[in-house]
């Protein structure tokens, strides 16, 4: 059955993508030449599976030759902001798996480029690495490796280890994993290939609780849905289930990890916390039983897809609680587009995502610390834009919201929260009342320490980006601390600084900034730095390094002695 299932998977791979594979590298007369085709199909498939793109842009991902350490093939998703590796091997007998030495040069691959260790890599992927190792640079992106094969979809022990090994150094012990890994055989390859995943529409089941029934002047359904459903259809689904929607998830976004929160700890209100979602659908039939009870009914929505709310989809099928999800309720609406007119549907789409997003930073605007620093700042003159709006700028007598909140958080003292600016900006403004927001804006700032640490951060960030164009390559230890250990190396500073000269007036700080000697104390705190990563780090991945807390602290203690 094996076997079958190859050919058949052959031959639906070929059409799919050979037309926009580069195969200009394989000759005609090569022996290997079908292989190496098939397995420039499978890692391109992989990418189409993953990511929800065209097969197209899929075929364009894959880098399969000579000199690619290991990788087949890497694509920035957009839509889940991370980037995805991939190997692929295709086996003809249907059974077995890659072997585990190569799954370790697939894996040490992936590690060089986000080390931007770029030395065995072919000269023809630099500006694919380089275009990689930007988005790797973007707090908020993830890591996903793909091994995709004609074989087994689980790897024996020695392959697996590999793979476990690779996952713990990344992510360590961290709640918040920024790397994650997926396998997949024969049959996950024969599956998506019959599922195309680039369909818009699936049928979608469901029981609607609480519902009703709109008929005109186009039909529609309104109720709610318990949050198990719509785990069950994304596991089921995946983005398949959400193909019309302008985004698909967005990962772990302050946002989504408050609807997880909110659904694990207290389901009972996540009705009154959430907008819910919208779906479209061809068209609805529902089940007999129960017809004369709006309570409950169950139903099949046909041609189907969630135009607005993937996000509280995709998040709720991250919560490992079931009996929490239970007991959730989220509003839901389903508009049919049989009777509507042509075009309707993307309208609904569009004018369903028009809607301006409120951010949690947005509400600092109702903070009266915020108030009081900006008319501090007013008297010496610089205005601070801590309100959102088009016209923010930041310059010599002005900065705004979030440049002062990471200036602040590295001249707090406190290197934990230098690595919160580093990883995501967002949580100070999850919770106004709590840390880490009320650690930095409390009545203990003044509006001239606020601009005064602005001024030395920009200083700082200069400095860095001399320092990276001074360098002969975009690798090794001082990039690695340039780019991932900014915030650490910048607290560093500060420290070294002193709190006394960020309290004085702020025309009184500007006219000694000159002296104070930020550019020595970079490069002495960049030395440090170094030499402590290298020494107590070796091997270690640095973006992973500085996004630890506790070994943060060890290297900025190690910078500051």
């Amino acid at each position: 059955m094996s076997k079958i299932k190859v050919s058949q998977v052959k031959s639906k791979l070929r059409s799919m993508f050979e037309p926009h594979l580069d195969l200009s590298d394989v000759s005609t007369d090569d022996p290997e030449r079908e292989p190496k085709i098939l397995t420039r199909c499978l890692a391109a498939l992989a990418i189409h599976l993953e990511s929800g793109c065209s097969p197209e842009d899929a075929a364009r991902a894959v880098w399969d030759g000579p000199d690619d350490n290991g990788i087949d093939a890497a694509y920035f998703d957009a839509s889940d902001s991370r980037v995805l590796f991939v190997q692929s091997k295709w086996i003809n007998a249907g059974a077995g798996e890659p072997a585990a030495a190569d799954i370790g040069t697939f894996l040490k691959g992936v590690k060089d480029s986000i080390e931007h260790e770029h030395t065995d890599f072919h000269a023809r992927l630099q500006t694919r690495l380089n275009d990689i190792a930007l988005r790797l640079n973007t707090p908020g992106t993830f890591v996903h490796t793909v091994l995709i094969s004609t074989g087994a979809s689980k790897l024996a022990r020695h392959g697996q280890s590999r793979i476990d090994k690779f996952l713990y150094d990344l992510n360590g012990d961290d709640p918040e994993p920024i790397a994650s890994a997926r396998v997949l055989g024969l049959s996950e390859v024969y599956s998506g290939l019959t599922a195309d995943s680039s369909q818009v529409g699936v049928t979608l089941d469901a029981m609607l609780l609480e519902w009703s029934y709109i008929a005109s002047p186009y039909p529609a359904y309104f109720g709610m849905i318990d949050g198990a459903q719509l785990k069950g259809w994304w596991k089921q689904l995946g983005k398949r289930a959400v193909a019309a929607n302008i985004r698909h998830s967005l990962g772990a976004t302050d946002v989504n990890n408050e609807i997880r929160t909110t659904a694990t700890n207290t389901p009972e209100r996540f009705w009154y916390f959430n907008n819910g979602i919208t779906l479209v659908a061809e068209e609805a039939i529902k089940a007999p039983g129960n017809a004369a009870s709006r309570a409950s009914g169950i139903f099949s929505f046909r041609g189907a897809s969630i135009v607005n709310g993937a996000q509280t989809v995709s998040s709720l099928a991250k919560v490992e609680n079931d009996a929490s999800l239970g007991n959730v309720r989220v509003p839901i609406r389903i508009i049919l587009l049989k009777s509507a007119p042509e075009g309707f549907g993307h309208e609904v789409t569009r004018t369903n995502n028009l809607q301006n997003r409120v951010e949690s930073r947005d509400f600092v605007a109702q903070d009266p610390e915020q108030k009081r620093l900006r008319e501090e700042m007013a008297i010496e003159g610089i205005d601070y834009q801590y309100v959102r709006s088009e016209d923010t700028v930041s310059n010599a007598t002005s900065c705004e919201l979030i440049e002062l909140t990471t200036a602040i958080a590295c001249a707090s003292g406190d290197v934990s929260l230098a690595v919160q600016a580093k990883t995501g900006i967002g949580r100070f403004f999850a919770d106004l009342k709590k840390t880490p927001y009320k650690s930095i804006f409390n009545p203990s700032l003044s509006g001239a320490k606020a601009f005064n640490s602005v001024l030395v951060l920009r200083e700082i960030e200069e400095w860095i980006e001399s320092k990276k164009r001074s360098l002969p390559k975009k690798s090794g230890s001082t990039w690695g601390v340039l780019v991932h250990g900014n915030r650490v190396l910048a607290a560093a500073v500060f420290k070294k600084l002193g709190t006394f000269p960020l309290t004085q007036p702020i025309v009184e700080f500007q006219k000694s900034a000159t002296s104070l000697g930020i550019a020595k104390l970079c490069e002495d705190a960049c030395s440090k730095i170094v030499s402590c990563v290298q020494k107590d780090f070796s091997g270690r991945f640095l973006a992973v390094l500085f996004k630890n807390p506790t070994e943060s602290k060890m290297v900025f203690d190690a910078a500051t002695r």
